[in-house]
C-alpha cells in the first residue's frame, strides 16, 4: 500500500476496531465485517491482521452509500480508490445493518 492517506488511516487503527470489507471492481459494495487484531505499522508497507467476521446481510452498494447524507464528507465517497477509510459509528451501523 503506497497511498499516504490510506497508510495514515491504517496506522491510526487500534486492535479490536471494527472494519467493513468493501469489494471494488464491478461489485462496488460493502459486503462483510471484521475486527482489526493488530499487525505491523511499518512506514512504507503496513500490514494488518484481521479476525474473520460475518457477511453483511444486505450488502450496501457504492450508489446507496453516496446517496446517504451521512457519507457526504466521508473519504469513502470523496476520495475514490482509497483502500482504507475511517467510518463514524453511525456510518458503520448503517452499512452493516445494525
Amino acid at each position: 500500500m503506497t497511498n499516504p492517506a490510506a497508510v495514515k488511516h491504517l496506522r491510526e487503527m487500534k486492535p479490536g476496531e471494527r472494519l467493513v470489507i468493501y469489494h471494488t471492481g464491478d461489485e462496488k459494495s460493502a459486503v462483510g465485517r471484521r475486527r482489526w487484531c493488530g499487525g505491523s505499522k511499518r512506514p512504507q508497507n503496513p500490514q494488518v491482521k484481521i479476525k474473520v467476521g460475518k457477511a453483511i446481510a444486505k450488502p450496501k452498494t457504492l450508489a446507496e452509500i453516496k446517496a446517504r447524507a451521512a457519507f457526504a464528507e466521508s473519504p469513502l465517497v470523496r476520495q475514490g480508490r482509497l483502500s482504507v477509510v475511517p467510518l463514524t459509528g453511525a456510518q458503520y451501523a448503517w452499512v452493516v445493518g445494525e
